[in-house]
């Protein structure tokens, strides 16, 4: 909605701060092409996210990227373009243009479908020494992609009324919810998984 595009374009062509990997980043650039199961090809860009800070500082992680993307590529490019405005200084507020791109986006809807993913890529090194990658992706289908970032949240809520006790406060949560427990709550929903 807009509050969402709203808060795209506040970072988009702007300066992300240094992370792991990545001392010069900007946002909405980076870009790049991703391959997913069913869905096929669909362009990428950076995104200024907490992950971009927590992760590293968690799991010790030396290089993350994280990135987001439009399906359709007349938007996911011209916002890409738009983003050079901004990179290079020119005096435009995106974010006062955002009811207008989003209604843009909803009326190219229709040449669009309701399916997105999302994808992890992991590169280390086994205790052996040798170099392992790993690629997890999730395809949702009939527009349920929105819920993927909502299952940690109902995992938690369904531990607390169960009586599983938390520290109290706000804080970040990182590890509280196994992978198993949120591959068994997203089996509600008309997603699948892929492992290479």
């Amino acid at each position: 909605g807009l509050a969402t595009t709203q808060g795209i374009l506040t970072y988009v062509g702007k300066p992300l701060a240094p992370f792991a990997g990545h001392p010069h980043a900007y946002g909405w650039q980076g870009l790049y092409r991703q391959n997913y199961p069913v869905l096929g090809k669909r362009w990428m860009a950076n995104c200024d996210i907490p992950d971009l800070d927590l992760l590293p500082a968690h799991y010790g992680i030396k290089a993350l990227q994280f990135s987001a993307g439009l399906e359709l590529a007349p938007l996911h490019l011209g916002l890409w373009a738009l983003s050079w405005l901004v990179r290079l200084g020119l005096p435009v507020d995106l974010r006062t243009h955002a009811s207008r791109l989003l209604a843009a986006s909803n009326w190219l809807d229709r040449f669009g479908s309701s399916d997105g993913g999302m994808h992890v890529i992991i590169t280390g090194t086994a205790p052996d020494g040798s170099a392992h990658t790993r690629q997890w992706f999730i395809i949702a289908k009939d527009g349920y992609g929105p819920y993927i970032p909502t299952i940690p949240a109902m995992v938690i809520a369904q531990k607390i009324a169960a009586g599983t006790a938390f520290k109290p406060g706000a804080y970040p949560c990182i590890a509280q919810v196994t992978i198993s427990e949120y591959l068994d709550a997203l089996r509600m929903y008309p997603v699948e998984t892929y492992t290479y």
